[in-house]
């Protein structure tokens, strides 16, 4: 999915479901704050994921999270992040302990989302390509 089409998708769904987008954003960073997080932690996020943030700033949104930027916030990225789990970067969660991820391979993440299942320890294809993706089909529940 490109980056225009979801926005048209998100702003069909503020329209008929503005409920879903009142709970917390997080701070929106600018593109000095990403280059300087992806310095700082070596890592390179995915070019939709870094979209979503310019534009979202992560926290909230509809039945789903989405990690920030935001070192203030409870939705920090590396809050949720102690230590990498057979290289992966968590992006958000479900609420129950399992988190959505990218696969790391050195400090480069791949844009396709997995799924983390805490209690069986595995990791679990999701067949979300992207980030825009899983924040449709999660957040906003539409196929």
């Amino acid at each position: 999915m490109d980056f225009e089409t979801f926005r048209g998708i998100v702003r069909k769904a503020k329209t008929e479901k503005s409920q879903l987008f009142e709970l917390q954003h997080d701070k929106i960073p600018t593109m000095e704050d990403v280059i300087a997080f992806q310095e700082q932690y070596q890592i390179i996020l995915p070019e939709k994921y870094i979209q979503v943030l310019l534009h979202l700033g992560g926290g909230y949104f509809g039945y789903a999270n989405i990690y920030s930027l935001d070192k203030d916030s409870s939705l920090f990225i590396f809050n949720h992040n102690p230590a990498r789990v057979e290289d992966l970067l968590f992006i958000a969660d479900n609420g129950c302990g399992d988190y959505y991820a990218f696969r790391v391979e050195g400090n480069m993440c791949s844009e396709e989302i997995v799924f983390y299942d805490h209690e069986s320890n595995t990791v679990q294809n999701t067949g979300f390509s992207d980030v825009l993706e899983y924040l449709v089909k999660t957040g906003l529940r539409q196929s």
